[in-house]
């Protein structure tokens, strides 16, 4: 065998070889499913309840949209399973909006506004995550029980 023979039987086998690897091994864990939704999840904040659209969530791709109708300066924290630490935002200035994007499992949240002392003052509220998720939730969202928000008596 000369040198080209050999060159062209070895990238043969190569391309052989290729061919024998399952149908997307390669891209398994840097592919997103095509199928993956993110459901918006709108958060009314003002002085000083915080009220989310929904409370009741399958696991999957969220982005919570803080919707600040008050006076002051407010933001949006969550914490609990999967969520390293806790993930924020803060800033969300008067008549604004600010997103938070989270991946929730399976679980129970807390979910408050991080400015100040805004969540001791009732800026607060739990967000239960169950059933099914299959790599979103649905884009839209079905009857959910009201947000629990508490407050100070006169609105403080």
């Amino acid at each position: 065998m000369n040198k080209s023979t050999i060159s062209t039987t070895l990238g043969a086998a190569v391309l052989a070889a290729g061919a024998l690897a399952p149908a997307g091994a390669a891209h398994a864990t840097t592919s997103p499913s095509p199928s993956a939704k993110t459901t918006t999840v709108t958060v009314t904040e003002k002085e000083f309840t915080l009220t989310p659209s929904m409370t009741n969530l399958k696991p999957g791709a969220y982005t919570f949209v803080a919707k600040n109708v008050g006076t002051t300066v407010h933001g949006l924290a969550i914490s609990g399973p999967g969520i390293s630490g806790t993930k924020m935002i803060t800033g969300v200035k008067p008549g604004s909006t600010g997103m938070l994007k989270a991946v929730l499992k399976s679980g129970t949240y807390q979910m408050w506004c991080p400015v100040d002392n805004h969540k001791g003052l009732g800026m607060h509220t739990q967000l239960t995550v169950s059933g099914a998720g299959g790599g979103g939730a649905p884009t839209s969202p079905s009857p959910t029980t009201p947000a629990p928000t508490t407050s100070k008596p006169g609105g403080y």
